[in-house]
């Protein structure tokens, strides 16, 4: 009994000595935040608010937001007014915040003796409140979308999940994280989300740090076409990147873009077309003219999209799935756009295009033709230079027997 009254006791100075040494520290500090709050104006600014009560000199404070999506981290000074209210006004046209992410911020503080104390951390989405959104999901599938009724949910969802039995012919699907899929009725609302200086030709983004896909799909009798090419489209990017890990903006753009065309259930019919018009008239754009980026035109940039679709088309015929995923990771740890499928496939970037001309479009090319020819073409002239030479040495020979005395005089 003695021995368990004991440990009883022994727990219950643990208990008073913890207590004790945590009150000081909380005492000490003298600070309480009420009323912390963020208000969110959609494509203007994002409002933070606070009450700060504090027992003992505060010498100044600061706020600190922190967007991990992005890897930033801000500290701003605040001013306190008589009644411990502060605020401070993010411009969100300045500050670029990715839609549909979250914004973190807390306070700090600097006190009197020079010592500095933080405040808990907070939490704002900061989502595109211009509509009323409706929503569906399915595991971790979420459609959302504002101006339709809830029939046009449940065939965006089926096109979503159709997307992924897509996606996985190509790349492995990872659904460990939720994707969102915010439905636009048209582009200039879509626009609206986006930086300034994007392409006006643009219909989807996908930002696959947050698993957030934005697609315009506007009403009309194609409208489920549209969802079943543009939400595969853009789900690719999202499990490309997973799949990829660090390095997915390394990729090629033509890549990137390719496999996500890939993904599409009813790729798009005016792709041939295109891409027949610009072979008959010369027109191809190289693929090295679009590792970076696509071109701002319009009808160029359909070109790109026809392109980069063949192509990476041509090459998972040629060497597989697995091969894509191979190419996308040497791209993805740095690797030159022109090196890239030299070191995946033994072949440089021109000399596969010939070749994905040739077959896809029916261009025929010197350059592959001649690779093509090369092992010929040496063992040729192996076959001819080497009698050749042995006809040149015997003419020398005889030659140097024919040929007159010379006399030197004396």
């Amino acid at each position: 009994m003695k021995q368990a009254a004991s440990v009883v006791l022994l727990f219950i100075l643990i208990a008073l000595f913890t207590f004790f040494s945590v009150l000081p520290a909380r005492a000490q500090s003298g600070i309480e935040w009420q009323d912390v709050l963020a208000t969110v104006k959609f494509g203007e600014r994002i409002t933070f608010t606070a009450t700060i009560k504090s027992s003992i000199p505060i010498q100044s404070v600061s706020i600190i937001l922190l967007d991990e999506s992005q890897g930033i981290r801000k500290i701003e000074p605040l001013s306190l007014d008589v009644d411990g209210r502060t605020e401070y006004v993010l411009d969100t046209k300045q500050t670029i915040i990715p839609p549909f992410s979250d914004l973190k911020w807390s306070y700090q503080f600097t006190l009197s003796d020079g010592s500095t104390t933080n405040s808990e951390i907070f939490s704002v989405r900061y989502a595109d409140d211009r509509f009323a959104w409706q929503t569906l999901q399915a595991g971790s599938l979420r459609v959302s979308w504002y101006s339709a009724d809830a029939s046009f949910g449940q065939s965006a969802l089926e096109a979503a999940q159709s997307g992924l039995a897509s996606v996985s012919k190509l790349v492995a699907v990872d659904l460990a994280h939720p994707v969102e899929f915010y439905i636009y009725a048209n582009a200039n609302d879509l626009r609206a989300t986006l930086r300034e200086g994007d392409s006006e030709w643009i219909a989807g983004h996908a930002d696959p740090a947050l698993g957030v896909v934005m697609v315009a799909i506007e009403p009309g009798a194609d409208q489920k076409t549209l969802m079943e090419q543009r939400l595969p489209h853009e789900l690719m990017h999202v499990m490309m990147s997973r799949a990829i890990g660090v390095g997915y903006e390394n990729i090629p753009a033509w890549l990137r873009e390719g496999t996500a065309a890939l993904a599409e259930i009813y790729p798009n019919p005016e792709y041939d077309r295109a891409l027949a018009d610009a072979a008959s008239g010369n027109r191809l754009i190289p693929l090295e003219g679009l590792c970076a980026s696509f071109p701002g035109d319009t009808g160029q940039a359909f070109l790109a999209y026809a392109e980069s679709q063949s192509f990476t088309n041509y090459l998972r015929d040629t060497y597989g799935s697995t091969g894509i995923l191979k190419l996308a990771s040497i791209y993805a740890g740095g690797v030159d756009c022109k090196r890239g499928t030299e070191l995946a496939f033994g072949d440089s970037l021109p000399i596969l295009e010939a070749r994905w001309q040739s077959v896809a479009l029916g261009k025929f090319s010197f350059l592959p033709a001649l690779q093509n020819m090369t092992p010929y073409l040496v063992l040729l002239c192996l076959v001819l230079f080497v009698p050749l030479m042995g006809i040149l040495s015997s003419t020398r020979k005889k030659g140097s027997h024919n040929e007159p005395e010379t006399f030197i005089r004396k």
